[in-house]
């Protein structure tokens, strides 16, 4: 997949699904496909109001080859009360370290009810490490089993439903339900655990999942941060990357992404166990 500005370091096959922001984009989730997406698994429309869109806006337009990116969008959801969100610290690194800073929330509604679409203010109230390294031969390595970061924001966001966590992780082949904002939009996947020995050596500390159905390339830019929640409705673990399969050289640029194979994981997550030992720098 094509990364964000600030994100170019790739691990094996993992692209980052951070979105750099081009253009403002939001769908409502219908009806018939929340249901049909839930049906094995959660009710996406229920909770609808626990996770959002954050866009950050740059002081400065940036170049990316012919392109001109004002910001970056990633996915959050609200934890232990509205004044506090979950996001992916590949995001929240990217915001300046000191004082409040203003950012645009966008939560797709429910059936029936309003688009929500407000400016805010929030900080980095902490996050974890992500480090990069020598991988031996094979490139850069990037550890991202803390890829997680907590932000607090100035007021509490109206109508916020707060998500319960279960630091207990899930087991192999378990269902999850996915929902998440990629390209700003928000979409609901089941996805199913996958423990497959190859790939967890080369994602050490990270949770695998595959998305079910087609759409393998569904939960990429703009998607980290998502949660991943169990049949309950608890986040189990925290979207933070998209798994490809190799480059096809003779592809045009726009068709270049290439999904794993089927029975393969296609994303990457942190198991929410981990932030207990991130908000406990909180304290």
């Amino acid at each position: 997949m094509g990364t964000p500005l600030h994100v170019r370091v790739k691990l094996c096959a993992i692209g980052l699904a951070l979105l750099p922001v081009i253009a403002n984009l939001d769908r409502v989730v219908s009806r018939a496909e929340a249901q049909e997406t839930g049906a094995s698994c959660g009710d996406p429309l229920r909770l609808a109001r626990s996770v959002v869109s954050i866009v950050w806006q740059y002081g400065q337009p940036r170049r990316d080859g012919s392109q001109e990116i004002v910001g970056e969008r990633a996915t959050a959801w609200f934890y232990a009360s509205p004044r506090f969100l979950v996001t992916a610290a590949h995001f929240a690194k990217e915001l300046p370290a000191e004082g409040w800073q203003e950012v645009e929330l966008r939560q797709s509604s429910r059936e029936g009810e309003p688009a929500v679409a407000v400016q805010v203010r929030l900080r980095v109230t902490v996050q974890g490490k992500i480090s990069e390294g020598d991988a031996g031969g094979r490139g850069r390595d990037v550890r991202m089993a803390e890829d997680l970061a907590i932000l607090e924001l100035q007021e509490p966001f109206q109508d916020a439903q707060i998500l319960e966590v279960q630091p207990e992780a899930p087991s192999d082949n378990a269902t999850v339900l996915i929902l998440g904002y990629p390209k700003g939009q928000m979409k609901a996947a089941l996805g199913t655990i996958r423990g497959t020995e190859g790939a967890a050596s080369r994602y050490p500390g990270l949770a695998l999942l595959e998305v079910q159905g087609s759409d393998r390339l569904l939960l990429n830019g703009g998607a980290s941060g998502a949660p991943v929640l169990d049949c309950k409705g608890r986040v189990v673990a925290v979207l933070n990357g998209l798994l490809t399969g190799p480059s096809l050289p003779f592809l045009p640029p726009e068709r270049s992404v290439i999904p794993t194979p089927w029975g393969s994981p296609t994303n990457t997550a942190v198991p929410v166990r981990m932030l207990e030992s991130i908000r406990n720098r909180m304290l």
